[in-house]
Order: C-alpha cells, then structure tokens, then sequence
C-alpha cells in the first residue's frame, strides 16, 4: 500500500481488507462491510437501513449478521441507526495508526489490551524513529504483518472481529442502551468515547 492509499484512507475517515461493501441493513442477505483519523459528519454518510458505515470502511463478513441484529435492536429501542467508523484493517494501515498514536506520545501498551504485541510495535518504532517517518511505519508495518502471519493480533481489527461505533449524537440515554445491547449479545464493549475521535470499539470475538 503507497502512502497515497494512506493518506486517501486517513482522509476518508482501520483499513479494507475482507470483502463486504460501505452500506448495511438489517435486512441484508450477504456479507456487508473505526479508531480512524477523524469522524466524519452524519452528512457525509449514506445511510441505509438500521447502520450505515463511513467511506472505506469494510465490516467483516464474519460478524456483519450479529452487527446488523445489534442494530436492528438499537434502531427499534432509541429511532437512531448506528454508524461504523471503523471495520477491517490491513495490517500497513493499523500501522499507520499506531504511528500516529505512537507520535503523539500515546501509550500504546497500555491501551491496547494485547500487551506484548504492542510493546513490540512500540520497540520497533523506538528503534527506527530516528531514521525518519517512512522508516518507523515501515519498521511498525513489518512488526504487524509478522504478528498476523503468526495469529498474534495487537488490534482485534485485524482478525477481522472489531467494529468502532460513533457515539457523537448518542444521549446518555442511548449510549447505555448500546452497551447494554451489545453485552446482552456477548459483544465486549471498549468505551473509548474520551478520546480524540468519540466512539465504542465492539469486539465480537475473544
């Protein structure tokens, strides 16, 4: 992946890699495809049905049935469809982010609850950042593409398992019954609603 896909994706709004397509319904009957650099406002979204998803972002045909049933409850209990801003990553892209977590001064291991793997992404980028931005992300991007050729995800994103859910526009009220929703149906939920970039991260496998 150029650094122009990249940059095209960070200004789009976690990365393709599965197949699946940019809108979903409950109702839908096929696969239907995040911690991104911005969020995207409800105007630049084509919604459809009870979630829609930003531009470029790809839902994992694994757990989209499960997403779409947990939107279809969010829809019958608060009116609102949900909104993915997140999905799939490919390992270059979940580097990149890492990086600019990384820059910024972030703990990376710390937030990320796959502690060794993320520490291994923090050591590659303290060796390398001295040689420059496209060294450390090309350090970052083959410590992540080793781990997934191992089974050893630092982001649930990577397997396939994750969606990010924005939670901008949601009251008090409906963020709770998200939680609740999503509890009910075994999906773990990570309130990251004070970060930069407001949302719920949904992990739908362990």
């Amino acid at each position: 992946m150029g650094a122009g896909t990249i940059a095209l994706l960070w200004a789009l709004a976690s990365e393709p890699a599965g197949a699946g397509v940019a809108l979903a319904s409950s109702d839908a009957a096929g696969p239907v495809d995040g911690d991104r650099a911005g969020v995207r406002g409800a105007e630049e979204l084509a919604v459809s049905g009870d979630y829609s998803a930003a531009p470029g972002v790809e839902v994992p045909a694994a757990i989209e049935p499960r997403l779409a049933e947990l939107a279809a409850a969010f829809r019958r209990a608060t009116g609102k469809p949900l909104v993915i801003t997140d999905g799939t990553r490919r390992p270059e892209v979940q580097a990149e982010l890492m990086l600019r977590n990384l820059e910024r001064g972030d703990d990376v291991v710390r937030n990320y609850a796959n502690k060794s793997a993320a520490r291994a992404v923090a050591d590659a980028y303290a060796q390398a950042r001295t040689g420059g931005r496209a060294a450390a992300l090309a350090a970052l991007t083959t410590v992540i593409r080793a781990q997934v050729a191992a089974g050893d995800y630092v982001s649930k994103h990577l397997r396939e398992g994750a969606v990010d859910v924005r939670c901008t526009g949601l009251d008090k009220r409906e963020r709770a019954t998200l939680k609740r929703l999503a509890k009910a149906r075994g999906i773990a939920v990570v309130d990251e609603s004070r970060t930069s970039t407001p949302h719920y991260h949904l992990n739908f496998v362990r």
